[in-house]
């Protein structure tokens, strides 16, 4: 885990959003997000992830606004159980500052 840690490209913080995806050969579902940052998230979820999957991710985010976070593409790096993490490939500014925003205003994971 130690290796995950020097190639992270951002902070990220915990959170207990939930996200949806929708993914290539019509895969669909739902997953509780287990952290997040500008880059990517982690999440957990009962349908089986492998990774280079692209898809298409809508996040809740607990911030009070009501419209979700698109990301138009994304790509699962690593599964492992149940949990999965996922690089943010595609995604429009708003949509990336409200990341950010979201990721100031809560500690960071150390």
């Amino acid at each position: 885990m130690e290796e995950a840690k020097t190639l992270r490209k951002s902070s990220r913080v915990a959170t207990d959003c939930r996200l949806e995806f929708l993914a290539e050969d019509e895969i669909d579902g739902e997953a509780e997000l287990l952290d997040l940052s500008s880059t990517g998230c982690m999440a957990k979820s009962d349908q089986m992830m492998s990774p280079g999957l692209r898809m298409k991710v809508t996040l809740f985010l607990s911030d009070g606004l009501e419209w979700p976070v698109r990301v138009e593409e994304a790509v699962v790096r690593w599964a492992r159980g149940g949990e999965f993490g996922i690089e943010f490939l595609v995604m429009r500014p708003p949509q990336l500052q409200r990341i950010q925003q979201f990721v100031i205003k809560h500690r960071p994971l150390s």
